[in-house]
């Protein structure tokens, strides 16, 4: 016996609401909805173990929300806190949950917070509720004509995302209660970076045609390994509307082309783990922090950058008082495998490169992985350590912002900055946990 819940409840946004997304600060304060948002969750049950996987159309996940809410579903609906996964869409056009600087990447909202926390409590009681028997599934690699991304980090080698990885998951009757599928690429498509409305970008156009094709009942996107991959048509290089909803065109008609080559998947026992961390950092004193801070503070071409490296200067010089004050700037990060038979989901908390993520699904022990990235918490950039060497310092020269942003924006969340070491940590760690009897 096989069993999966699926609910969904749509997000309202307060007006007002600061936007998370697109760097430091923005003022994108909503002004209505272009593509809805949603929480959903989604429950696995063997007869013996239950998994949920809850999704919102959000940024990132938040590593205390994630341990809070895990700790309350697990108390209620008598689910180990272990099977239970947070992951987001990475929509850059929904409401910050993850605690960062105010001048970052979009205030929380106290409003929306405790209504999404709410949401959430009630959208997964909705799936458990909602359990039914499956009969069968079938999974497939649906190959991309073009890309759906480019490589913002190295745009000349331009590795990105291969495939959509997709499940169905079929009822006895041979409708498709949940579609599963999972791809690699930033939602930063629609709006432009001082978009005012709230959207899921290409994701939730995707999510929302799949729906009105009849692909299935309920739609559940796990987004990839996508750190250094931005959307083909990024906000940056084109600002007209609707690019988002073109790309889910695009990503839909690849997606469904190849839903009748699936073979099946044999789903087999729910097993899980979930161990917290603490990520490799590179410490200073509060002396090196305001060193890197006046260097920042003298850095840029233009109003515009300076006023952007300032910012960062400040949180640096932030960083140094909370040193001497007693406080630990180093981090740690929930990481986390679901399996089921034949299929394992990795749960990675922020956004790992394509590279790694790549490395991870090739060396898998499962037959068939999926990575989830923005999961659990956010991390905020997992890099490659060939891009850490590339710029060793905060001091060094640049050839562009991307690059040398994700390694460089660590001072936004008050903490250290990675090792180089960091995607490679992660995967070891994933590897170890496989190992573990529950696996």
């Amino acid at each position: 016996m096989f069993k999966i819940g699926c609910a969904e409840i749509q997000l309202e946004v307060p007006l007002f609401t600061e936007l998370y997304g697109y760097g430091h600060f923005a003022s994108r304060r909503n002004t209505g909805v272009y593509e809805p948002l949603y929480c959903r969750a989604f429950t696995f049950y063997d007869g013996k173990h239950r998994a949920m996987i809850v999704y919102s159309d959000l940024c990132t996940t938040d590593d205390q929300f994630a341990r809070e809410l895990r700790a309350q579903i697990s108390t209620r609906l008598r689910i180990r806190p272990e099977g239970i996964a947070f992951t987001a869409t990475h929509t850059h056009s929904g409401p910050a949950v993850s605690a960062e600087s105010p001048d970052t990447s979009g205030i929380r909202n106290a409003q929306f917070i405790a209504y999404w926390k709410n949401t959430v409590l009630q959208v997964v009681q909705r799936a458990f509720d909602n359990e039914e028997e499956i009969l069968s599934a079938e999974t497939g690699k649906a190959p991309l004509e073009r890309p759906i991304g480019t490589n913002r980090v190295e745009p000349d080698r331009n590795v990105t995302d291969p495939a959509i990885r997709w499940i169905r998951f079929k009822r006895a009757d041979g409708s498709v209660k949940l579609l599963l599928h999972n791809h690699a690429a930033h939602g930063i498509a629609d709006n432009g970076p001082l978009g005012t409305k709230v959207s899921s970008d290409w994701m939730g156009a995707a999510n929302r045609m799949l729906k009105e094709q009849k692909c299935a009942d309920f739609i559940l996107y796990l987004q990839g390994a996508a750190g250094d991959i931005n959307t083909r048509t990024a906000c940056n290089m084109e600002k007209r509307p609707g690019v988002g909803r073109e790309l889910g065109e695009e990503y839909v008609k690849y997606l469904t082309s190849d839903l009748e080559n699936g073979t099946p998947l044999a789903l087999g026992e729910i097993s899980f783990v979930l161990r917290t961390f603490e990520f490799p950092m590179v410490e200073q004193t509060p002396a090196q922090l305001r060193k890197d801070a006046e260097f920042l503070r003298n850095k840029g071409r233009n109003d515009r950058e300076r006023d952007y490296w300032g910012i960062n200067a400040l949180r640096l010089e932030e960083m140094a008082l909370l040193l001497e004050k007693g406080y630990d700037l180093g981090e740690d990060h929930d990481l986390q495998i679901i399996r089921m038979g034949d299929a394992a989901f990795y749960f990675v908390p922020g956004e790992l490169y394509i590279e790694p993520g790549c490395e991870l699904l090739e060396n898998s022990t499962a037959k068939h992985p999926f990575i989830s990235t923005v999961s659990n918490g956010n991390g905020q950039y997992y890099f490659t350590e060939k891009s850490g060497e590339r710029y060793p310092a905060i001091d060094c020269k640049p050839e562009k912002l991307f690059g040398f942003y994700e390694i460089y924006s660590y001072m936004h969340q008050q903490r250290f900055k990675y090792q180089n070491c960091i995607a490679s940590f992660i995967l070891e760690r994933m590897r170890m946990l496989e190992n573990e009897k529950e696996m």
